[in-house]
This record gives C-alpha cells, sequence and structure tokens, in this order.
C-alpha cells in the first residue's frame, strides 16, 4: 500500500463538507481526510498542526475568505497544494485557472474531482518540491484576483456581475439595495443591506448606516456637524448621511 495522500477540507457549510469528504473516500483507496474546517483560522491551525498534502479550500466563508489563508500561509514555510471547490463567477475562476493548482465548482462533479487528484499524483511523480510552485502560484493568484475579481448580485430577472472599484456606495431601498456606480449609473439588485454588507465584507467597503455603505477607496471627507460622509470618484460626489458612532470609527480607523 502506497503513501496515503492527507487532506484538510476547509469551508464554512457544513454539508459541503461532508459531501466532499464522502466523494473523497468513496472512489479513492489513498486519500485521507485528516481534518475538516469551517473557517480561516481553525484551518491556518490545522494546517500547521497536520501538514497536509493538499488544501480543498472554499472562498467566500464568514470572518475571512480563502485569499486570507493563503494570505497566512505564504508568511509560513507551509506549502501544500490548494484546490479551490468555489461556487464563485466565471471572472475568479479564469484567474483561480491561471495559476492555483485547479479549481472544482460546486456541485462538485465526481469526475472533475478524480481529475484534479490525478493531475496532483502526476505532480507528486515529477517532482520533489512543490514550494516554490505554491509560492510562485499563490503569488500569481493573488494579483489575478486582485485584477480580475467581480462578485455577484442577484437581480429579479437574473445575476449582476460587477467589479467593486465601481462601486462607489450602496444605498438600502426596503428589502432592495441600490448600487450606485461611478459612472452615474445605478443597479437595483434583490438582496438586502445586511446580505451586501456580507458579500463586501472582505473588501473596502464600510457601513457608515443602517442604510448605506461605502466604498473607503473613495471616502474623501467626514463631516461631523452635517452628519455626512463624502465619497468621490473622478466626477462623481456623493454625500451619504452617516450615522454619528460610524464616523467616530471612521476617523478613528
Amino acid at each position: 500500500m502506497g503513501m496515503k495522500i492527507r487532506t484538510i477540507i476547509v469551508d464554512d457549510e457544513p454539508n459541503s463538507r461532508e459531501m466532499l469528504e464522502h466523494l473523497l473516500l468513496a472512489t479513492n483507496n489513498d486519500i485521507e481526510v485528516i481534518d475538516k474546517c469551517e473557517n480561516v483560522d481553525t484551518a491556518f491551525s490545522a494546517i500547521k498542526e497536520h501538514k497536509p498534502d493538499i488544501i480543498f479550500l472554499d472562498i467566500e466563508m464568514p470572518g475571512g475568505s480563502g485569499f486570507d489563508l493563503i494570505h497566512k500561509l505564504q508568511e509560513t514555510p507551509l506549502n501544500p497544494t490548494v484546490i479551490f471547490v468555489t461556487a464563485y463567477n466565471q471572472f475568479a475562476i479564469k484567474a483561480i485557472k491561471y495559476s492555483a493548482f485547479d479549481y472544482l465548482l460546486k456541485p462538485i462533479d465526481i469526475d472533475d474531482l478524480n481529475d484534479a487528484l490525478d493531475r496532483y499524483r502526476k505532480k507528486v511523480r515529477e517532482t520533489t518540491s512543490s514550494s516554490e510552485s505554491f509560492r510562485s502560484n499563490a503569488q500569481k493568484f493573488l494579483e489575478h484576483v486582485g485584477s480580475m475579481q467581480k462578485i455577484k448580485f442577484s437581480m429579479r430577472n437574473g445575476s449582476l456581475f460587477v467589479d467593486p472599484d465601481e462601486i462607489v456606495w450602496c444605498e438600502a431601498s426596503g428589502s432592495y439595495t441600490i448600487i450606485h456606480f461611478h459612472n452615474k449609473k445605478d443597479e437595483v439588485v434583490s438582496v438586502s443591506m445586511k446580505e451586501v454588507e456580507q458579500i463586501l465584507s472582505n473588501l473596502s467597503f464600510f457601513r457608515v448606516s443602517r442604510s448605506a455603505i461605502i466604498n473607503l477607496r473613495y471616502l474623501t471627507r467626514v463631516d461631523r456637524r452635517n452628519k455626512i460622509c463624502i465619497v468621490q470618484k473622478d466626477d462623481v460626489i456623493c454625500k451619504v448621511k452617516s450615522s454619528p458612532q460610524q464616523l467616530k470609527l471612521l476617523e478613528s480607523s
């Protein structure tokens, strides 16, 4: 019996973790799932303890994304192979495909999973160390995701894919949200302000009131007297009403 491929699954959804473990063990005798983690912090601790060969990593998780885990791993001698398991949109997937070892789309196709594992086995046979490859790929991955990443908002008749840098601010409208763009165009998405806040949580956005989220890249002024903050992108200037408490947080950050 050959060496086991030691894996860790990182996903905030329990059903996704269980399903992936089932698929891994059902058709692969050389796979061992040594831990399953629900967030970046527990995953980082588990990786340091177990030093797995492969991490199956979700991208969007509360409290920190898969990108954050890659950042943390780059600061250590750890060099696992990362395979992304994601429902992420096509634009981020192009970046992942360019430099990460592989990605799997949810719901996972067993043939795609086994193909990724076969490619990993081939890589192990062809090289004795993947450290340099992991680091260079991780760096490329972060650079490309940073430049290509788009986020998805649900709309009444479909989905809207958006470059976060194009958003100046977001405004609550009942159970919907109005996205204000720097080109003076607005889009109404079928997502609540709370959900928008979660979608933007790992990006440079800040909720200034119950009804507004601003892009911190374009924050130019905090006006406590009038309880507003001013965001500006090119010739688009917006005065956004803000709560006194949030304005204090902005000034102290």
